[in-house]
Formats: C-alpha cells, structure tokens, sequence
C-alpha cells in the first residue's frame, strides 16, 4: 500500500521533466533554429527571384539584339532604294524616303549605344559609324536638293516643280501660303473688289515667270541665255515672295487701328495722373 503513492509521485516527476524539456527544445528552436530557417527561406527566394530576374534580362536582351539586326537590315534595302532614286534623279521619292530613313538611322544609332555592353565591340563601332556616316549623306544630299520636312511636294504641281527645280520649292510654297492668307485677310476689306484685282494681277505675273522658269529648266540647251534668264526669274520669285509678306503686313496693320487709338488714349490718360 505504501509504494502505490510513490509510483504515482515518480510517473508525475517523469511527465514534468519531459515537459520542460520539450519546453526548452521548443524555446531553442524559437531563439536560434527558426530564425536560421526563416533567414534561409528568404535567401532562397532572393536567391530564386534574382535568377528569375537575370534569365528574363537575358532573353529581353536577345530579343532586342535581334530586332536591332532586323531593323538594319530594313534600312539597308531602304538605302540602296536611295542609292537608285539618286540615279534615277528621282528627287522627289529620293526625299521623302530620305526623311523616313533619317529616323531609323537615329534609332538604331540610340539602340546599339544602349546594347553596347551586350554585343561584339567591332560590331558596335561598325554599326555606329555606319549610321553616322549615313545620316550625313543623306543629310548633306538633301540640303543640296534644297529639302526640309516642311519643304516636300504636297501635291502634283509641287511635285512637278520638285522634279525640275528643288531650289525654288521652299519659295513656291511660301508664295501660296501668303496668296491664301491675303485672300482671307481681303474678304475683310471695305475696297475688297479693288484689292484683289490687283492681287489677282501680281499672281498672274507670278505664274507667268514659275512658268518660263520650269519652261528654261526642262530643256535649257532650247534657249538664248537660259542660265542667266534662269537667275533673273529666281530673283523675281524670291521679291514677289518678300513683297507679299509686305502686303500681309500692311493688312495686319490695317486691322489694328483701333488697337492704335485706345492705346494713344491710354498712355495720354497715364501722362495726365503722372502729371497730377
């Protein structure tokens, strides 16, 4: 009977000395084993999301490294197009493809600069001074052909005037955008009628010398003179150019009479509290 009591005591002790130890196991593992599992987790995915990382800059690379080889060889053909253009002396279509390729060179030029690190460096200097090479014929052919991006043919008797003389385009078109401003500013005129006979008069004239000059410039061998005629008209145009910028000036100022008046008035009212 006595030593029913002391099993029980012993069976107890057992139980207690396991739980405390599985207590301090439990507080071990808290203090110095989870946190290494934890800082192991989070190392591995760094670790996965970095590869991830890597592996998609990579094929984001080869992607670019390959739209930049297409890209060239576009523009390639699109410069031996130029190449036969020139030869043909078909200036028109020679500049407004010159104008399309103009911004390829430069993209590809910007692209290759940011793919510097990412590809042979003979390869890389072979592509840039390509680009710049060619940007700077083309460049320097258009400015011979006397061609802005504002300056191409808009329609076919600007083109005509392109195929045969490019230098006088720019004053071409300059002319008829003034002749359709006057028209606008006339209609508002209180002697309208009289004004635009004599307008209309100045472009007849105007029409009658781009005529000669085309005329001279299709077939000079046919003519007396034709190179100093050919310079006498280009002076002509150039002044009727600069005249009707005149005129448009004198009908702007035709219309701020008003604006004259209330301000000869304002700044005499200013004088006289000056003066007070």
């Amino acid at each position: 009977m006595g030593r029913k009591p002391y099993r029980k005591h012993s069976s107890l002790g057992s139980i207690t000395g396991i739980a405390v130890l599985v207590l301090v196991a439990i507080a071990l593992f808290i203090q110095y084993i989870l946190p290494l599992l934890l800082l192991g987790g989070a190392g591995y995915g760094i670790y996965k999301l970095a590869t991830r990382k890597s592996s998609l800059q990579k094929v984001n690379t080869t992607a670019r490294l390959q739209e930049l080889k297409e890209s060239i060889g576009r523009c390639d053909r699109q410069l031996k197009l130029l190449a036969n253009y020139l030869d043909e002396k078909d200036y028109t279509q020679y500049a407004v493809l010159a104008n399309q390729v103009l911004p390829q060179l430069d993209s590809i030029d910007k692209e290759a600069k940011d793919l510097k690190n990412d590809m042979d460096f003979t390869i890389y200097k072979r592509i840039i001074k390509k680009t710049q090479d060619e940007t700077n014929d083309i460049t320097a052919q258009l400015h011979k052909l006397h061609v802005t991006p504002n300056s191409l043919p808009k329609d076919r008797k600007e083109k005509d005037i392109y195929q045969l003389a490019p230098e006088i385009l720019e004053t071409y078109q300059n002319i008829q955008t003034d002749h359709q401003l006057i028209l606008e500013k006339l209609k508002e005129a209180e002697n309208k009628a009289e004004l635009e006979a004599i307008h209309d008069i100045n472009m007849k004239r105007f029409d009658d010398i781009l005529q000669g000059y085309l005329q001279i410039k299709q077939s000079p061998k046919d003519y007396y003179n034709a190179d100093e005629r050919l310079a006498q008209a280009k002076a002509a145009l150039e002044k009727f150019d600069e005249d009707l910028d005149e005129t448009l000036r004198q009908l702007n100022e035709s219309q701020l009479s008003d604006f004259d008046i209330s301000l000869r008035m304002m700044e005499q009212r200013n004088a006289k509290n000056n003066d007070i």
